[in-house]
């Protein structure tokens, strides 16, 4: 047999097609499924964090005049379900600062419009300009956690660049 007359015959075989196609197409299934479950997760990550955070507010609002600052990041690690042990950052402040909330000797702030804090002259006075209308100064403890998440097939950039992050801020006074 020539060259030339096996070629033509091997261009007009059509057993395998079949396989071949579905080969290819799996393979393009399974990277989209594989993209759906990176963004699915990370979505499911991000609402833990976010109920997590949403208890820890709520629980810090509820013991306002004699919060437990130093039991906080544990009640949200916990609240999170994050066991791995630092994997979880918490940061707690007040009135802008951090490592700073106290329970006695409050100093308030005012919130702004662009949620930021300044300082205030007593707690309950009225906020001057720049802050929200018909707001009185109060003392301000913020809250905010992340952890470093890693997608199975998608680039880090498309994901929060490989962080899920929640933060709140909660007026206690």
């Amino acid at each position: 047999m020539s060259r030339r007359f096996r070629l033509r015959r091997l261009s007009r075989d059509r057993r395998g097609v079949a396989a071949t196609e579905f080969a290819l197409w799996m393979v393009l299934f399974f990277v989209t499924m594989l993209a759906a479950l990176d963004i699915g997760t990370f979505s499911i990550e991000r609402a833990r964090l976010a109920q997590a955070m949403s208890s820890a507010s709520i629980a810090a609002f509820k013991s306002r005049d004699a919060v437990n600052f130093t039991a906080l990041p544990g009640y949200l690690r916990a609240a999170a379900n994050v066991t791995t042990p630092g994997a979880l950052t918490v940061t707690i402040g007040c009135n802008g600062g951090q490592n700073n909330c106290v329970n006695t000797a409050r100093t308030c702030s005012c919130l702004t419009a662009s949620a930021t804090l300044v300082p205030a002259g007593s707690c309950g006075a009225p906020c001057g300009s720049g802050a929200s209308a018909n707001s009185q100064s109060g003392y301000y403890l913020k809250m905010t956690a992340s952890y470093p998440f890693r997608p199975a097939l998608l680039p880090r950039g498309l994901l929060g660049n490989g962080v899920v992050s929640q933060g709140t801020t909660v007026r206690l006074q």
